[in-house]
């Protein structure tokens, strides 16, 4: 059963606030429930800053304020929900800004927004499509995002992810009817391509308090001087009372209105405001820093001035993020939604981003591979880990996206639709050095595109067995797609001389592009000699008797079957009763296995045992008196097992075909034999026994030496090299 993991709250928040928007319009009773769920979180950022922070005597005057505010607005019989509103909404941006400067988020970065971009754009697309109106308030937000969303394309070097965006963007252009949201746009992908955004921050940074003045005194020019523009064909019930005050004129004689009777107020409306519900009842209130002014009066205005000051004192914006937020704030005056409280929290995520934002978006690696070990499968895919390893303890940052062992057709195919969107999305939207992928005709379909599209990222493909090998016809028919991968591959890791001719031979690779790394290597370390009678009371074996053993997958031409034919062989001429075999490996043909055991009566000398860790197989090795290695598999790359045996000094009777035979020579570092004769492993398995002591331990030095030729540490420089150029 899959087990959901606990949501993120802001990231739930960020998510929803769109649809909260969206629902607000509805009525006034929805307009009420997501004012106030956007109050939550606005007293949330204050608990939180209070608790959490150093600012808490800001938050004591400010309190102080608050009080007077409210008595007065009790004392004087103003609608106390529309004025606690009106002052929450006022107080909200700096709060906010406050808080998400504080905030410890690492993970809201502007791959996050400009992702939720992307999402959001496709259902403003879809939603146009079907004639359903866009709030401005929504495009504004849209424009918000559109300008993080620009500076991270501006940094990513994938092709594919500039070519979406600007199909996005051309669509947008086509569906949305808005002449503000068209003309935004226009100008932030100026600012992108031809601003001198870094001269432009170093400015603000080294003079925050004039730049928010300069700020604030175009806010209020440009609310008064230029006129809306809107250029939308078809007008809606949202719009008109924007249309109604689209000229410069009318919005003049509201002002004068509003002038005249703050003029004719009391002198406690003078210094404390005339309140939200008058105000409204002369204009309808489009929240500009005039009606910040004639709502809370004299003293609120020096507050809000004086509290935003202290708050961009603690809150600095990285260069570009800042230019950002001087833009919308200009472009949220024009359209008058300077204080529009469904902005705040996304105008405020400028601050978070920023803080978040290091200048870079990029890791070293994105490993990818359809094998990896978990604890139910401690030894599957153990290579993939050990050069995961080798790497990162090199100081190189790696994403991981890989697939665990799973049972079942249907399991496994959503495994592979998981591995191939997770790689997809990861090499799109991240800049990589090197992507590197385990078993190419399997795995490299999510980010073969995204790597040939992207600007100085290399593809490294790690060759493993019936990827470039076929064992069955199934295999054969990915065969095509291995070639396809192969081509645009920058280097190709292969395990051993065998499979780099396969390589040159098939596939056509230049030996140039190809790099021989025996995946991951022997970790001497762990498989060394330890004392035999240790090894035999761990392995759970009796020390009377000697054993020979197999360690490998119970499938088809791994050479189960060879090894118990020739037991059986073998005791037909020498019926050894000091003499045990020990088969350790599971698989699908067990019950073959079992059968032929059976067949032919060697229950009694036969040792069954499934897979194990690591740790257990050295005890294994040790055990026995020797590894015999009997694969025929076309695809067997390299061969780990034997080289682990050679590393523990067991000796090694192993097959003299395919990956093995880069390491096994027979009579200098062991016996190797036909892998399809059975009858010449029992001969071999027979000169093993008639092996003088001298002559058995030169062997087992020569294998020893020849495993240290494979070890991690002797192997690492060559897969680091690779990563390191």
């Amino acid at each position: 059963m899959i087990k959901l993991k606990k949501i993120d709250g802001l990231y739930l928040l960020i998510f929803l606030l769109p649809f909260l928007d969206g629902i607000s319009l509805i009525n006034t009773t929805t307009f009420f429930i997501t004012l106030t769920l956007k109050g939550l979180f606005l007293l949330y950022s204050v608990y939180y800053l209070v608790k959490n922070t150093k600012h808490k005597k800001i938050f004591a005057l400010l309190g102080i304020y608050i009080f007077i505010y409210l008595l007065y607005v009790f004392t004087n019989h103003l609608n106390p929900y529309f004025e606690i509103t009106n002052l929450l909404t006022i107080f909200s941006l700096p709060t906010f800004i406050l808080f998400f400067s504080q905030y410890q988020k690492e993970t809201i970065t502007k791959k996050t927004i400009s992702i939720l971009f992307l999402l959001y754009s496709i259902v403003l697309i879809i939603l146009s499509l079907f004639g359903f109106v866009i709030n401005n308030a929504i495009l504004n937000l849209f424009i918000l995002l559109f300008g993080v969303a620009l500076f991270y394309i501006s940094d990513s070097n994938s092709y594919l992810l500039k070519g979406l965006f600007l199909i996005l963007f051309i669509l947008l252009f086509l569906f949305i009817n808005s002449g503000i949201f068209f003309i935004s746009l226009l100008l932030l992908v100026f600012f992108a391509l031809f601003g001198d955004l870094k001269k432009i921050a170093r400015t603000i940074k080294k003079n925050q308090l004039k730049s928010l003045l300069l700020v604030l005194a175009l806010c209020i020019g440009f609310s008064v001087y230029i006129p809306k523009m809107d250029l939308a064909k078809d007008k809606t019930s949202l719009e008109q009372y924007s249309t109604k005050n689209s000229f410069l004129t009318e919005r003049i004689d509201l002002l004068k209105n509003a002038q005249k009777s703050f003029k004719q107020s009391s002198g406690m409306e003078k210094v404390l405001g005339m309140g939200y519900e008058k105000l409204n009842s002369i204009h309808y209130v489009e929240s500009d820093i005039f009606d910040i002014f004639y709502s809370i009066g004299v003293l609120g205005i020096f507050f809000y001035f004086f509290y935003f000051g202290y708050v961009l004192t603690f809150s600095h914006l990285k260069k570009k993020y800042a230019i950002l937020f001087a833009f919308f704030l200009i472009l949220s005056n024009v359209g008058n939604v300077l204080i529009n409280p469904y902005l705040f929290p996304f105008l405020s995520f400028l601050f978070l981003i920023s803080k978040n934002d290091v200048g870079k978006m990029k890791k070293d690696i994105l490993l990818v591979s359809n094998m990896y070990p978990n604890k139910a499968y401690p030894h599957y895919g153990i290579f993939v880990k050990n050069t995961y390893d080798l790497l990162v303890e090199d100081n190189h940052t790696i994403d991981l996206v890989v697939m665990y062992k799973t049972h079942g057709k249907i399991k496994k195919l959503f495994s592979y639709v998981k591995l191939c969107g997770d790689s997809l999305l990861k090499a799109v939207f991240n800049n990589y050095d090197y992507i590197y992928v385990h078993f190419v005709s399997h795995t490299t379909a999510g980010v073969f595109l995204p790597a040939l599209c992207a600007k100085n990222t290399k593809l490294v493909l790690n060759t493993h067995g019936n990827d470039i090998v076929a064992d069955t016809n199934v295999d054969k028919s990915y065969l095509g797609l291995t070639k396809i991968f192969l081509k645009g591959a920058d280097i190709v890791i292969a395990p051993s001389n065998y499979f780099k001719k396969v390589l040159i031979r098939n596939y056509n690779v230049k030996k140039e592009r190809i790099v021989i790394f025996p995946s991951g290597g022997v970790n001497l370390e762990k498989f060394k000699k330890i004392d035999k009678k240790k090894a035999l009371k761990n392995a759970n074996l009796d020390s009377k008797f000697k054993y020979f053993g197999y360690i490998a997958r119970i499938e088809k031409d791994k050479g189960y079957d060879v090894f118990v034919k020739a037991i059986h062989e073998f005791q037909q001429k020498n019926n050894n009763e000091k003499i045990k075999f020990l088969l350790v490996g599971s698989g699908s043909e067990e019950p073959k296995l079992k059968a032929l055991i059976q067949k032919y009566k060697l229950q009694k000398i036969i040792i069954r045992k499934p897979l194990v860790s690591q740790e257990e197989l050295v005890n294994i090795y040790n055990a026995l008196d020797a590894f015999i290695y009997p694969t025929r598999m076309k695809s067997e790359s390299l061969g780990l097992t034997g080289l682990e045996a050679m590393a523990c000094e067991t000796f090694v009777i192993g097959s003299n075909q395919y990956g093995p035979s880069d390491y096994l020579i027979d009579g200098e570092n062991s016996l190797t034999f036909n892998p399809s004769d059975y009858k010449e492993l029992a001969n071999k398995m027979n000169v093993f026994l008639k092996l003088k002591p001298t002559e058995k331990n030169r062997l087992i030095k020569n294998a020893r030496k020849k495993s240290e030729e494979y070890s991690s540490e002797y192997t690492k420089k060559t897969i680091l090299d690779v990563f390191n150029n």
